[in-house]
């Protein structure tokens, strides 16, 4: 699912490419991150001896209209190798854990659902198992909840095998879908087996992406005003609402 270019969004803090602006006369430093290298005890001792006297996170307030794009965040150890060697896309060495806290009613797409609701999925949506195919799909119906790395294994292989789709192929299989679950609609039918509601709101703010098809892979999270969640390092997720 690709980004809203029209996206309403607010940031504030000391991030290198987009460090805060001091609106107070009264104060001579211009931006934050000029304050806090002035003032490195705001931080407080644990924290600025970690972080070498950054402020380690970043606050973000986003409206969310449409759906934004998939994403997962690096972990330690592999935001430092990606900044080392591609620093004019990755301008910090820091991980980028997330926490959401929902200030509307809200919706995204964290993490992989248990592979029993994949399964499920595999089973009563048939164009999604025409994209994973017969083998990766038979060899994650097969891994038992005993034996995580063999899930870990199949899971990886019939995710990949959806992301790396053949575009006409995929396209196919996604119009067909969505018109079976738009006949299926309006012959007053429950579509919830196949997420219905939520795959048709998709397509129509982004017809023919691949990103639709991963509502069968992801967890759908909805949250009330008030709750949060947190997505850790590698884990897929995207707002939807909210």
């Amino acid at each position: 699912v690709r980004p809203s270019v029209c996206l309403p969004q607010l940031w504030m803090g000391a991030h290198p490419r987009g460090d805060a602006i001091i609106r107070d006369n009264r104060i001579p430093q211009k931006t934050l991150g000029q304050w806090i290298a002035d003032n490195p005890a705001c931080l407080g001792a644990k924290v600025n001896d970690a972080f070498q006297g950054r402020l380690p996170f970043l606050f973000k307030v986003l409206s969310v209209n449409t759906a934004l794009s998939i994403q997962a965040h690096p972990n330690k150890e592999l935001a430092a190798k990606l900044h080392a060697q591609f620093p004019e896309h990755y301008p910090d060495d820091n991980h980028k854990p997330e926490m959401a806290i929902a200030l509307t009613p809200f919706e995204g797409l964290c993490g992989f659902r248990p592979v029993e609701e994949i399964v499920s999925f595999l089973q009563t949506v048939p164009e999604l198992r025409a994209l994973i195919g017969e083998v990766a799909a038979e060899q994650l119906e097969r891994s038992g909840s005993d034996d995580p790395r063999g899930v870990s294994a199949a899971l990886r292989v019939c995710f990949t095998r959806l992301m790396k789709s053949e575009k006409k192929f995929f396209v196919d299989q996604l119009n067909m879908l969505v018109k079976r679950i738009s006949q299926e609609v309006a012959e007053g039918k429950d579509t919830s087996g196949s997420n219905g509601d939520l795959l048709l709101r998709l397509h129509s703010q982004y017809p023919g992406d691949i990103g639709c098809f991963t509502i069968y892979f992801l967890n759908l999270v909805r949250l009330e005003p008030g709750e949060a969640m947190f997505l850790g390092a590698n884990e897929p997720h995207a707002y939807l609402q909210g």
